[in-house]
Formats: structure tokens, sequence, C-alpha cells
């Protein structure tokens, strides 16, 4: 017989996890849940999160507060000056009239599909545009102070087909927030 009152604990791999949550750059601003936290929802084991969260929360439980530091290893990375790219005006495409601005993001397509799919605009200069394709918070260690409001084993409905790497499976169609977390077109 099984003791009822055992909270679920998130595992690696397969867990619904609901939190509220702030995070901010430590000693700097807040990114996400300013004025009010912000409610997150993800299954566990299929990178819809950062790495250092999700191992963060391994664990825990319903109920459970939590206040932790991400290193940028575990959170987006660390800035590549390789992917800052100073390119010709005239290889931009964009529509007459349009003036670009810093800070304005631009969908790339590059060959083989590695890489960013969209760069930030750094700077703008008389004959050349400064593009990134770091992450915004490339390089930033993340602060995060969480609650866990629901932790519990994802339902199969709930687990996309494509995050198993078998679009023969069984399993949930995909829908909108699929798509977006796995960057690609329904078919």
């Amino acid at each position: 017989m099984s003791d009822t009152n055992i909270p679920y604990a998130i595992q690696e791999k397969g867990s619904y996890v609901k939190i509220l949550y702030m995070v901010r750059i430590p000693n700097g601003r807040i990114i996400k849940g300013a004025p009010d936290r912000e409610t997150l929802e993800f299954i566990t084991g299929y990178a819809q999160v950062i790495p250092g969260l999700e191992k963060t929360l391994e664990g825990h439980a319903l109920g459970d507060k939590l206040n932790f530091v991400v290193p940028h290893e575990l959170a987006f990375g660390p800035r590549y000056p390789q992917l800052l790219i100073e390119k010709n005006r005239s290889e931009f495409h964009f529509p007459p009239r349009f003036k670009p601005y810093i800070g304005m993001e631009l969908p790339i397509i590059i060959e083989g599909g590695e890489g960013p799919d969209t760069v930030t605009i750094r700077e703008l200069k008389e004959d050349t545009i400064v593009v990134d394709g770091n992450h915004p918070l490339a390089g930033a260690t993340l602060e995060y102070d969480l609650e866990i409001v629901e932790a519990r084993p994802a339902k199969e409905q709930e687990i996309c087909a494509e995050w198993e790497g078998d679009s023969a499976k069984e399993g949930a169609p995909c829908s909108s927030p699929c798509e977006l977390i796995l960057g690609k077109p329904q078919e």
C-alpha cells in the first residue's frame, strides 16, 4: 500500500511542472516576473527550459519554494564573439522606406540548419549593419525565485511524438505550443 501523503518528486524526464517564478540577472534587472511572478509550464526531459532550471527542480515537489543561481553554462551558454557579424547594408532586404533599428530581431536562414534562427541588430553604421547571433541572455548568470505550484507525471497526450524523435509514435499531435518549442512547422 503506497502512502498518498508523499508528494510527487519531479523526475529527470516525464514530469509535468508548473511554477510561479521571477528571474533576474544577479544585482541587475528582472527579466521575467515583475511586478508579479509569471507562470511557466513544461515537461521535463525535452529541453523546453534551460538545463540549470530543470536540473535544480529534480527531486523537488509541489509547494517547494526555491531561490538559486544558474551559471551561464547551464542557461543560455557563453557569448561567442564570432557571432557578431558586420554585413553591407545592401545584403539586407528591407521593405522600401523601412528603417532598421538597434535591438531589432531579424529572421535568418542558414544552410544545413546549424546556428541561430534570428539575429539582433547591435549597431547601425553608414554602409554596414552589425548583427549578433548570440541569444540576448548568452553569457548571463540567472537568479531564480520560484514556487512549484504543480508537479505530477506527464500524461501521454501532453508529450509530442516529435520530442521522442519518432514521428510515427502515437502521441500528442503537437499543437501550437509544441510548434514554438520545436521551431519547425507542423506537417
